[in-house]
């Protein structure tokens, strides 16, 4: 309990450390420390696995449900009260607008973040289904921060809302949740089928780093494609369906929940993310919903 408590008032400064460097710079710095979690994990370090990636990547610090929800809020509620322009913008590091309430907005949703997963994991344990507790809160956050500062409605823009994108947009999301889907879900095939299976029990939390440290790229302006649904989801999808017994076929067990996920996180782009004044997180809703067929899979095949 005294864990606990403190844990939770610990998640208001990772809000407001999310909130004053901006969500997605806090989300890279959660991908760098998950990647180096996630190897030293697989490399069979002791207790490393609970040291930096739960505690410290998906814990009060840097996890996502807490920093980046945190600094999701705080964009949004920055733009109600007129400090920015665009309550989108989760690149935004809002220190430097000077307004500190804003800054404790994000961590009141850092502490929210908290509770909200709890709740999440509590209800799950009920049954023998999961999903990634991470991921969906920050959905659920954001929805509750659109319903609290937008202005605009839950949906996006009518003029941009659409089921899917159109054209290159579409071939090149599909093309991408194939090939990433393939690389990612063929290495853990490959590497498995050597006898390395139980040194990759934090495989996609290694893939899931590695696309979230990759979206410093976006920070710096460039078209880069953010995967990190794709990457988890995929590798997430192929190791359940090793661990059954698939063996090769596993491949293509990872490749279909890889573009699943894709084919998710470019629908919610879209119907709620286009044209609107705060972030709800497609990578966010796409794991949430992928996770938990993943779970329905699991409980089927084992």
């Amino acid at each position: 309990m005294f864990t606990t408590i403190i844990s939770l008032i610990a998640a208001f400064g990772g809000g407001v450390f999310g909130a004053s460097i901006g969500a997605l710079p806090a989300f890279i710095m959660t991908g760098v420390v998950a990647t180096v979690g996630g190897i030293l994990s697989c490399a069979g370090i002791p207790g490393i696995n609970e040291l930096l990636v739960n505690n410290v990547a998906f814990g009060s610090f840097l996890g996502p449900h807490i920093c980046f929800a945190g600094g999701v809020a705080a964009s949004a509620y920055a733009k109600r009260i007129g400090k920015t322009e665009n309550g989108a913008d989760i690149a935004l590091a809002l220190n430097g607008i000077g307004d500190s309430t804003t800054l404790v907005v994000g961590g009141i949703f850092g502490m929210a973040g908290y509770i909200i997963a709890a709740l999440v994991s509590a209800i799950f344990s009920l049954t023998p289904f999961y999903t990634d507790n991470p991921g969906c809160t920050v959905l659920i956050s954001a929805i509750i921060v659109r319903l609290a500062f937008g202005e605009r409605g839950l949906l996006s823009a009518p003029e941009n809302r659409r089921l899917t994108s159109t054209g290159p947009a579409l071939s090149n999301t599909l093309l991408i949740g194939f090939a990433y889907s393939l690389v990612v879900s063929g290495i853990y095939v490959c590497l498995a089928s050597q006898g390395y299976a139980d040194q990759l029990g934090s495989y996609h939390i290694v893939i899931f780093g590695l696309a979230a440290v990759g979206l410093i790229f976006a920070e710096f302006g460039q078209p880069y494609f953010g995967w990190h649904h794709i990457g988890i989801i995929s590798a997430e999808a192929v190791m359940c369906g090793y661990a059954c017994g698939l063996g090769g076929w596993s491949l293509i067990i990872g490749i279909l929940f890889g573009m699943l996920a894709a084919i998710i996180g470019d629908i919610e782009g879209n119907m709620m993310n286009t044209n609107v004044d705060s972030h709800i997180d497609p990578p966010a809703t796409a794991i949430t919903i992928c996770t938990f067929l993943i779970s329905i899979l699991y409980v089927i095949l084992s």
